[in-house]
């Protein structure tokens, strides 16, 4: 026998039952709120300059649908390390692969160069101080098809002002308020162990959110959250 195989049979079962051991205060506290009426949930915590939050977000607002799971949409305008020197490489590589993981659904990645975080900094604050509901998700998914999907042109305040009252159909929120939302969705994003953007916290299990959405849909199927037919 090999000894990865001799590592496999003498590790693997007990490293089952921790997995099960884990996740039971996850199983027992999804199916109480099953019983309660209550819906599961993904946090995810997504930058609007972040072309990969933008597959994060299409892909999960699609996916969820059918299941009784509310996404939130917990967005972020500091994410990564701090004085990263390779900050910019990342930033283009970030680039190469939204276009890449886009190409699967048939989806054409229409900005060709990043965007600069202050660019997209007004829409973090509209949407944090926002409540955190179905409105606020539809705004997302549009802000993010009008960014990433259309072309380069420079981020047009006006444009998504109008289309915030489209979506939305409420008052703009106070920048102060929304400045102070996110940051705590900062505070929380680092409670929950995660640094950059996309990242999904699904009752105790974080996720790289743009390379890890069949497992998403996988945690909330053993979960007891299936698709209803």
């Amino acid at each position: 026998m090999k000894p990865r195989d001799r590592i496999a049979k003498r590790f693997g079962p007990r490293l089952v039952i921790a997995q099960s051991q884990f996740d039971a205060p996850a199983r027992i506290g999804a199916a109480t709120r099953r019983r309660l009426g209550r819906h599961g949930r993904v946090e995810l915590y997504f930058a609007f300059d972040d072309p990969c939050s933008a597959v994060a977000i299409l892909d999960l607002d699609a996916r969820l649908r059918g299941r009784q799971v509310d996404l939130m949409t917990l967005p972020v305008t500091k994410r990564g390390i701090r004085d990263d020197p390779a900050v910019d490489r990342k930033r283009d590589y970030a680039i190469v692969d939204a276009r890449r993981l886009f190409a699967r659904r048939g989806i054409v990645l229409g900005r060709r160069a990043p965007l600069a975080p202050d660019a997209t900094a007004f829409l973090a604050r509209w949407v944090a101080a926002a409540s955190n509901g179905a409105a606020a998700r539809r705004f997302c998914v549009a802000a993010m098809e009008a960014l990433w999907l259309t072309d380069d042109a420079p981020v047009d305040r006006n444009r998504f002002e109008v289309l915030w009252n489209d979506v939305v159909g409420a008052p703009l929120p106070d920048d102060t308020i929304g400045a102070a939302a996110v940051a705590r969705n900062e505070e929380r994003m680092g409670k929950r162990g995660a640094y950059d953007t996309p990242m999904a916290w699904v009752h105790g299990q974080l996720f790289f959110a743009h390379d890890r959405l069949v497992q998403i849909g996988e945690r909330l199927d053993d979960l007891g959250w299936t698709v209803s037919r």
